[in-house]
C-alpha cells in the first residue's frame, strides 16, 4: 500500500510520449483495494447522496410552501454562496490544520443541523428562514469538501494516478447526483421533510465515522504560511502565472454562472411544463447523474492524459447543448434522454477541473488553488439568483434558455482564447521538492 500522502510529487506537462498512455486498465480497481483510498472514497459518496436528496426535497418544499419559483431559486443560492464568499479562505486554512478532522467536524456539525431541521418540521414550526440557516452551513461544509478531501484523495493514490482516482471520484459524485435525487423524491412521498432530514443526518454520521479510520495527516512540506491572508494572496500569483489553471478557472466560472444553474429551475420545469410530481420529479433530476456516472467510469478506465484538457473544454459544452434541448422538450421521455445525454458532458467536466488544477499546482500550494476553484464554482448562486429573477418574469424553461445559450458562446469564446484548452497536451508526473 502507497503512504498515504505523497508530497514530493509534482506534475508538470512534456511534450510527448507513449507512456502515460499505456497506464494499466485495472488502477481503478487497484485504488479500490487500497483501504485509505476506499474508506475517503464512500465518505465522499455518503455525502454526496445528502447534498442531492435536499436539493430536492427542499425544493420541492419550498415550492409547496411558497409557490415561488424565485424562492426556489433563492434556497439554492443560499445552499452555494459560501462557495463563493469562503472557498479560497477554506483552502488557505487546510493548509494549516488536520485535513482529516476538519472533514469530521464538519460531518458531525451538519448532522446535528439536519436532525434538528427534521424535529421542527415534524412538529410543524420550520420555517423559511430557520431551513435558510441550516442550507448556508450545508453550503460552508461543501466549500471546504472540494478543496479539503479531493486533495486527499489524490495524494493518498498519488499523482501518478490522478487520472483514474479523479474519475473514480467524479464517478462517485455523480452516481449521488442520481440516488441522491430518486431517494429523496420517494423518501419525500413517502415520509415528507422529516424523513429526508433524518436520512441525512445518519449519513453525514456515516461518513464522519468512516474517515476516523482513514491514517491521513498534512504532508510535510506541504503547509504554507502561517498567515491564511499569504496563503491566498500566494495562490492567487500562481493562478495568474499559469494559463493552464487559469483557463480552468474561468471556463468554470462561466459553466457554474451559466450552466449549473439550471438545476434549481428542474423541479419547477416538472410541475409547470410536464405535470409531474415529486418522484418523477426526482427520476428527471436523477437522470443526469446517471449519464455522468456511466462517463466518469469511462474516465476512470479510459482516459488518455493527452486529452484531459480536451474531455474538460468539450465536457462543458455539451453538457450546455444539452440543456438547451431540455428546456425545448415537451415530453417526459426526451427530458429524460437528452439530461442523461448531458451527464455525460457533465463527468467530462467534473473528472478534469480538478484534475488539471492540482496536476498543474506547486505541491505545496494544492489546497490554495483548490480553494480559489472553490471560490470560482461558488459563482453559481449568482447564475441561480439570475435565473430566478428570470423566470419569474419570463417562465422557467425561457429563463434557462437564456442561460444556457449564453453559457454556450462564453464558452466558445473561453476556447478560443486559451487554444491549449483544445489541444492534446500531454502530462506526467516528475520528482521535486515542494514549492517553498
Amino acid at each position: 500500500m502507497p503512504p498515504p500522502c505523497r508530497p514530493t510529487v509534482a506534475m508538470a506537462e512534456t511534450g510527448g510520449g507513449a507512456d502515460a498512455d499505456a497506464r494499466p486498465r485495472a488502477v481503478p480497481l487497484q485504488l479500490l483495494a487500497q483501504r485509505q483510498f476506499l474508506l475517503t472514497w464512500l465518505a465522499g459518496a455518503f455525502a454526496g447522496v445528502i447534498r442531492w436528496l435536499d436539493v430536492l426535497a427542499i425544493g420541492v418544499y419550498v415550492l409547496e410552501v411558497t409557490g415561488s419559483a424565485l424562492m426556489v431559486a433563492l434556497t439554492l443560492f443560499v445552499r452555494m454562496v459560501p462557495m463563493l464568499l469562503f472557498g479560497a479562505v477554506v483552502g488557505a486554512i487546510a493548509e494549516l490544520v488536520d485535513r482529516r478532522k476538519l472533514l469530521i467536524t464538519g460531518l458531525i456539525g451538519l448532522a446535528g443541523v439536519y436532525g434538528l431541521m427534521g424535529v421542527l418540521a415534524l412538529n410543524g414550526s420550520l420555517q423559511i428562514w430557520q431551513m435558510a440557516i441550516g442550507v448556508f452551513l450545508g453550503g460552508v461544509f461543501w466549500s471546504m469538501e472540494l478543496p479539503v478531501r479531493r486533495t486527499m484523495i489524490v495524494e493518498i493514490a498519488g499523482l501518478e494516478r490522478i487520472g483514474p482516482a479523479m474519475g473514480l471520484d467524479s464517478s462517485t459524485n455523480n452516481l449521488t447526483r442520481m440516488v441522491g435525487p430518486f431517494i429523496g423524491g420517494f423518501v419525500y412521498e413517502m415520509a415528507g421533510l422529516p424523513g429526508t432530514m433524518a436520512i441525512g443526518a445518519a449519513l453525514y454520521l456515516v461518513a464522519a465515522l468512516l474517515l476516523t479510520f482513514v491514517d491521513y495527516g498534512r504532508a510535510p512540506g506541504a503547509v504554507g504560511t502561517s498567515s491564511i491572508l499569504a496563503n491566498i494572496i500566494e495562490g492567487l500569483r500562481q493562478v495568474r502565472a499559469n494559463r493552464t489553471i487559469a483557463g480552468v478557472l474561468v471556463i468554470t466560472v462561466f459553466l457554474n454562472l451559466f450552466g449549473f444553474s439550471y438545476v434549481s429551475m428542474v423541479p419547477v420545469i416538472a410541475r409547470q411544463e410536464l405535470g409531474l410530481s415529486p418522484f418523477p420529479t426526482g427520476v428527471l433530476m436523477s437522470a443526469e447523474g446517471l449519464g455522468a456516472f456511466i462517463g466518469a467510469l469511462l474516465i476512470a478506465f479510459l482516459a488518455q492524459p493527452r486529452r484531459f484538457n480536451q474531455l474538460y473544454l468539450g465536457g462543458a459544452i455539451l453538457y450546455l447543448c444539452c440543456i438547451i434541448v431540455f428546456t425545448l422538450s415537451p415530453w417526459f421521455e426526451l427530458s429524460l434522454g437528452v439530461l442523461w445525454i448531458g451527464g455525460f458532458g457533465i463527468s467530462g467536466f467534473a473528472a478534469m477541473q480538478s484534475a488539471l488544477i492540482i496536476a498543474a499546482s506547486p505541491p505545496a500550494m494544492r489546497n490554495r488553488i483548490m480553494g480559489v476553484l472553490a471560490m470560482c464554482i461558488g459563482f453559481g448562486p449568482l447564475g441561480i439568483l439570475l435565473t430566478g429573477l428570470l423566470a419569474d418574469q419570463l417562465g422557467a424553461s425561457t429563463a434557462v434558455l437564456i442561460t444556457a445559450t449564453t453559457g454556450l458562446f462564453a464558452m466558445i469564446g473561453a476556447g478560443l482564447y486559451w487554444p491549449e484548452m483544445r489541444r492534446l497536451r500531454e502530462v506526467a508526473p516528475v520528482s521535486g521538492p515542494p514549492a517553498p
